[in-house]
């Protein structure tokens, strides 16, 4: 037995070296291979018994050592209010706009812990930024902030606080909480590095007054997924007409129906050119601080919308009916934003009327696509948006984005 296994392993000797042989004189080379190539399935951290065992939950709650942009600059007024406070004795105050002329950035940013580097990521699945909020002033129908980590070697990851965060529909004057999970951070684009968080900065968007309380972090579990739920499919969105507002705006994707010192706008059904509702709006930007006083809608979900092939066949079209104000003298203008926050308008103006002028009641405005200056992409539209500058009072229903020679 012992002989036939030499035999054998002499004959094996020679065949892999003639094999060997007559590879190497055809060129083939040879690499290095393991017996075994698979991947070692990682396995996902356990969901710890208290988030406190690993990093410290409380990012605001009075103490504001780790807090910067507690200031007043041409963005923002940012300061400790004494005298509102959901739990505690303050809360943030913070009161913005960035569409002011030089403001370049607006936020304030917490380096929770001492600015202790805080390792995260062993609880991304389990765990959510808890904050409580409240407007100031009136209601607000969005809260545009973005939530940003930032770690130790610059790298970061954004969630933007959407209404699906909300516990109610609107943010009022009435504390409610918000809650935005770590798993929504996005946090490929720039390498942010979960195990070595600096802070948590609160990026402000648009224009709004709130107060911040109480920011923690919280256990956090998503509510169940339906299986047999697919993705939706969204109509086209340059299949018009498209009614963006008749008694409501469509799918709900509106913001800046509020009421402050600045303007009101709202819904009513004191007035309508068609059906039972029309948007009432009474503004004044001239008033001291009133920066924005302006109104937009998503008409695809706030997914983008590539106007590039329809702007020379398509218009805005609405009703208006002016109560209050000069029509000549408005600095009412219609158009988009983009992506990238850019805007771009038409002044209403009587050229775009059905009768060529302004009369006392309902009158139908049709503004072409390609009167809307080219400041914006429009590869990547993000809303319609009304900005309602200087003084006055309308009513506005049936907008419509329609075939340009439609009626």
């Amino acid at each position: 037995m012992f002989l036939n296994k030499v035999r054998f392993e002499k004959s094996l000797a020679i065949i892999i070296a003639v094999f060997a042989a007559s590879a190497f004189s055809c060129g083939v080379q040879f690499k290095e291979a393991s017996l075994y190539d698979g991947v070692e399935k990682v396995e996902q951290p356990a969901k710890p018994k208290d988030i406190a065992l690993i990093v410290e939950p409380t990012i605001y709650f009075d103490r504001i050592t780790d807090v910067w942009g507690l200031e007043k600059d041409e963005c923002q007024e940012a300061s400790v209010s004494k005298e509102v406070a959901y739990s505690g004795e303050k809360s943030l105050q913070i009161k913005w706009d960035r569409n002011a002329e030089g403001c370049k950035w607006a936020g304030i940013g917490i380096g929770w812990d001492g600015w202790a580097g805080k390792d995260l990521s062993e609880i991304v699945d389990y765990v959510a930024i808890q904050m409580y909020v409240r407007t100031q002033e009136g209601k607000s129908f969005g809260l545009p902030l973005v939530l940003t980590f930032e770690d130790y070697s610059g790298g970061m990851g954004f969630s933007y606080t959407g209404n699906k965060y909300f516990e109610r529909t609107t943010i009022d004057e009435e504390w409610q909480k918000v809650v935005v999970p770590l798993s929504s951070f996005e946090i490929e684009k720039e390498n942010l590095d979960f195990t070595n968080i600096k802070q948590l900065q609160i990026e402000l968007q648009q224009s709004g007054s709130i107060y911040l309380d109480d920011i923690s972090l919280v256990f956090y579990e998503p509510e169940p997924q339906e299986l047999w739920m697919e993705e939706e499919v969204l109509p086209n969105p340059t299949a018009f007409p498209i009614q963006i507002f008749d008694d409501a705006f469509i799918n709900n994707n509106s913001w800046g129906l509020i009421s402050d010192q600045c303007q009101t706008i709202e819904l009513t059904g004191n007035e309508s050119s068609s059906g039972q509702k029309s948007i009432y709006a009474k503004w004044d930007s001239n008033i001291e601080g009133c920066k924005l006083t302006a109104f937009g809608v998503s008409w695809n979900k706030w997914h983008p919308v590539d106007l590039t092939s329809v702007r020379q066949n398509a218009a805005i079209q609405f009703d208006i009916k002016i109560i209050s104000g000069n029509p000549d003298e408005f600095k009412f203008k219609v158009g988009f934003e983009d992506y990238d926050r850019a805007k771009s308008f038409a002044k209403m103006d009587a050229q775009f009327t059905e009768k060529g002028q302004f009369p006392d009641d309902w009158n139908k405005i049709t503004i072409p696509l390609s009167a809307v200056s080219n400041e914006v992409n429009y590869t990547k539209i993000k809303q319609l948006y009304f900005d309602l500058e200087g003084s006055g009072e309308i009513y506005i229903d049936n907008i419509q984005i329609i075939p340009l020679n439609s009626n």
